[in-house]
């Protein structure tokens, strides 16, 4: 009776052991850091993901640019991911001013339309919108406009070492003066090398000619890294350098991913 009982208590530890290990492997994150580049792929369905970062830009002419940015995506189905982003604290200055306060706020979502096949030569397919809306703060920090983005990626290699990242967007900016809106876009080329499950490296060309929350306009030229600790929790960070005349001569970012299920289970 007691070999019994001790032979049940060893299946139940069992059991939910298993049971803890694919409730996280079940969250899949999906980062949108530190890279300005995306893949196509989004978290499991029923997955809340957050994250936070913070991201500095020194100008090459007088001024300086740092934002603490937090972002939410909810996966409400299997190829469709809701977005709300904010910066709760926005710095800006140049050789006339300064100013701090809150930062922009986004809402959109990701449309999966093709999913990523490993083994097949087509890629990961996805279009991307925001809405971003003027908050409270100081007019300077404020922004009114959209943005769409197609975000295109694919694996290569051995067990997909080398995930090839493209993106680009079309960007309506301060809709909210009086002069009226003004028009841009962003395009992005990004490599991500998996060093195994948990780590990854980037390298990174993008330019934009509108400025975002935490990025100044110009060309740039990016390095960093991202590792997940545990299936449900993630740092980033990296450096940023500019390539053209009037973009920030260097930018650091850092920032944390966290992910946990709500709703569901895995399929």
């Amino acid at each position: 009776m007691r070999h019994s009982f001790k032979t049940l208590l060893v299946a139940i530890a069992i059991a939910a052991t298993s049971s803890i290990d694919a409730y996280a492997q079940d969250i899949g994150l999906s980062p949108t850091r530190p890279t300005v580049a995306n893949g196509a792929s989004i978290q499991n369905k029923g997955v809340l993901q957050f994250e936070t970062g913070y991201d500095a830009f020194p100008q090459r002419v007088p001024g300086n640019q740092q934002t603490v940015a937090a972002g939410l995506s909810y996966a409400a189905l299997d190829r469709l991911r809701l977005d709300f982003g904010w910066s709760p604290f926005v710095h800006q200055s140049d050789d006339v001013s300064n100013t701090n306060g809150i930062g922009t706020i986004t809402l959109g979502g990701k449309v999966e339309l093709f999913k990523e096949q490993y083994h097949l030569p087509k890629p990961g397919l996805a279009i991307q919108y925001e809405a971003e809306l003027p908050t409270a703060s100081q007019h300077s920090l404020q922004n009114y406009g959209q943005q769409i983005t197609v975000l295109i990626n694919h694996h290569y290699f051995k067990d997909g070492i080398l995930d090839v990242i493209a993106n680009s967007s079309l960007v309506q900016a301060d809709c909210q003066t009086a002069t009226g809106c003004t028009y841009g876009g962003q395009q992005s080329f990004a490599l991500s090398y998996h060093l195994n499950e948990k780590s990854r490296l980037y390298a990174e060309a993008y330019g934009q000619n509108n400025s975002a929350s935490n990025t100044p306009p110009g060309t740039y030229v990016f390095g960093g890294f991202y590792h997940q600790f545990s299936d449900t929790v993630g740092i980033d960070g990296g450096m940023r350098f500019g390539v053209s005349d009037h973009s920030a001569s260097v930018g650091t970012t850092v920032g944390l991913i966290f992910g946990r299920r709500v709703r569901g289970k895995a399929d």
